[in-house]
Parts: structure tokens; sequence; C-alpha cells
């Protein structure tokens, strides 16, 4: 008696990847039981359950609006000698701030 998965109907997926990372790849999916075929197949089924890419993908390099950020924060860090120096700097802006809001009132 023929499955129902002998009906499914399925499709070439094709990829150009690295020689090197392929053999690697292989390798280590070999160890865990799994083919690529395989594992990129259990990959597809995360994705549509994930609804999703089921990892997270981050940035080689920060966005140009995040090295602007890290930039500014660099030249204010320049500018305390500690941590403890900068809180107390910032307390004392909040307090100015406070007073020249119930001034204005």
């Amino acid at each position: 008696m023929a499955t129902s998965a002998a009906f499914l109907k399925t499709t070439d997926v094709r990829s150009r990847i690295d020689e090197h990372l392929k053999t690697e790849a292989a390798s280590v999916l070999n160890d865990c039981g799994l083919t690529i075929s395989s594992a990129i197949r259990l990959f597809l089924e995360q994705v549509v359950q994930a609804q999703g890419v089921p990892f997270e993908i981050k940035r080689k390099r920060p966005s140009s609006r995040m090295a602007l950020a890290l930039e500014e924060a660099k030249l204010i860090e320049k500018q305390f000698s500690s941590l403890d120096e900068m809180m107390q700097e910032l307390s004392n802006s909040e307090s100015r701030t406070a007073k020249q809001e119930s001034k204005a009132s």
C-alpha cells in the first residue's frame, strides 16, 4: 500500500555555495544523521512553522545610524573619568532642568 508521502509533489532547490562550506556542513550534518537535503528540508519546515527565519540574523557591520551613535558614545565617554562622574553630571543636569522648568511655570 502506497503512503501519502509518495503522492506529494516535490521540486528541486539549487544553491551555489563555497565547496569548503559544503564539505564542512556535510560532515557536521552526517554526524547528526542528516544529509544536506534533509537539513534544508528541516530548515524550510521551520521557516514555515516560525513564519520567519528560525534564528537571529545580525548585520556584520553596524548601520550608518548605529555607527554615528557609537561614535557619539565614545566622545561622551572621553569626557568623564568614571561612570560615577558621568552619572553625577547627568543628575546635576536633570536638577538644573527641573529648576528651570519650575521657574518658567
